[in-house]
């Protein structure tokens, strides 16, 4: 596994633990995606980094040049913060389009895409999150999720992302298809000082049960 680059200290065993809760997570999202669309989502193991919050726009513009849509939420409970669905325009879309009904309007379409981006959005991270809180024993709220497109940074700071260097970042890349569709994208999990130290705390107690 890559080294992961960090501003909150954890050790091999605690990144190897945040690793392999990002992978059950996207596992459990990817599920739930696919009934959504009514076909197979197949899903690489996505490769989670740790960084500091005035990384995050960088890595991201290295990852996912070009334009962009989120689908963010508003964290609340034991993390606070943000958790962002980040996807090129190019695959979000398309991928949006095959979860509406056959034979809509023109003049609905481009409305419905905007709700169909929400809920694809809404599923992966509500999936992703409520997985990785039952594993750490933690409670996970999210607000209702909104759709904003534009350039990576611009959408980071919309979406309410600190990009200072006392706050932090959870990042996982994530690369899935759902035929005819190839979608890469980035899941972001912005959280403050005070929550990154919950986030050792909480990995700490998950490594404890998984050993004893």
């Amino acid at each position: 596994m890559d080294p992961i680059p960090m501003g909150l200290e954890l050790d091999e065993l605690e990144r190897d633990a945040l690793a392999e809760l990002g992978n059950i997570g996207v596992g459990r999202a990817s599920t739930a995606l696919s009934r959504m669309i009514g076909g197979p989502v197949e899903i690489a193991v996505p490769k989670v980094t740790l960084v500091s919050g005035d990384r995050v726009a960088g890595l991201l513009q290295s990852a996912l040049p070009g334009p962009l849509t989120a689908v963010s939420e508003c964290l609340s409970g034991t993390f606070l913060g943000s958790a962002i669905l980040l996807m090129p325009e190019r695959s979000g879309l398309p991928l949006a389009s095959v979860t509406l009904p056959p034979g809509v309007p023109k003049e609905d379409a481009a409305e419905l895409v905007e709700e169909a981006l929400a809920e694809v959005g809404n599923i992966v991270l509500n999936s992703c999150l409520s997985s990785m809180g039952n594993l750490l024993g933690v409670a996970v709220g999210t607000t209702l999720p909104q759709v904003l497109h534009g350039p990576g940074d611009r959408l980071l700071a919309r979406c309410g992302v600190a990009l200072t260097a006392d706050a932090q970042a959870i990042l996982l890349h994530v690369a899935f298809r759902a035929p005819p569709h190839d979608v890469e994208g980035t899941i972001v999990l912005a959280l403050d000082a005070g929550s990154a130290a919950e986030l050792k705390t909480a990995i700490g107690r998950y490594i404890g049960r998984v050993l004893a």
